[in-house]
């Protein structure tokens, strides 16, 4: 089947359950590697779960029930007041060669651009994630762990948006570290995503925002 898209795809999944969002990523995972569908962002906010990544440690999460995934890092939450992206893209190569961490950088810097709109001098730090400065103190706003299938993303980014969701970090380790070091950007989601949307846009070809129901006609 060929792919009859005109442009890559960016969807609002709006509230959804992690196992459910994940048998999503992982059916159009299979549709990307068959060349049915273009490139495609997932914007959502996930009902509270814990999940954990390659670098399990289970000292960071002890007496919490979590999932275990595929994606890179530790143990994280996600929860009301935070935007996940799940970028379902094709990896282009170099000298024979997927370019990782290139990648990993450009995802960085999209959503260090997207938080600059909103006023806020956004950067990378020491420790992996997104950080801004609180009164002269660095606080995690974004943290990143993906997974690579055949040249494919999929997991991705989760954005702190609103002050609720440091709560579920207070239970837990966050990537090793204490939770006291993450933060939240206060954006409205609605707010957030377009800007992403075109961040995207320039750095991986035009994305243009489409409903859940699109992926089920072609």
């Amino acid at each position: 089947m060929e792919n009859l898209y005109t442009s890559n795809l960016a969807i609002d999944l709006g509230t959804i359950g992690y196992e459910q969002c994940l048998r999503i990523q992982k059916n159009l995972l299979s549709r990307r590697l068959e060349g049915t569908i273009p490139d495609t962002i997932l914007f959502l906010e996930h009902t509270p779960v814990y999940t954990t990544g390659r670098r399990d440690e289970p000292s960071n999460y002890t007496g919490i029930s979590v999932i275990k995934t595929e994606r890179g890092g530790d143990v994280t939450y996600h929860g009301p007041g935070q935007l996940v992206i799940y970028p379902i893209l094709k990896l282009w190569e170099r000298d024979g060669k997927i370019d990782v961490r290139g990648f990993v950088v450009k995802l960085e810097n999209i959503v260090i651009r997207s938080l600059g709109k909103f006023g806020f001098d956004a950067s990378v730090g020491e420790e992996p994630g997104i950080w801004v400065s609180y009164g002269g103190e660095k606080k995690k706003v974004a943290s990143m762990g993906l997974a690579i299938e055949k040249g494919i993303s999929y997991h991705g980014i989760s954005i702190n948006t609103g002050k609720e969701v440091l709560e579920g970090f207070s239970r837990i380790n966050p990537c090793g570290m204490d939770s006291s070091v993450m933060g939240y950007v206060n954006i409205n989601r609605d707010d957030l995503i377009p800007v992403l949307v075109s961040e995207f846009s320039e750095v991986f070809g035009r994305f243009h925002m489409d409903s859940p129901e699109c992926l089920l006609v072609k």
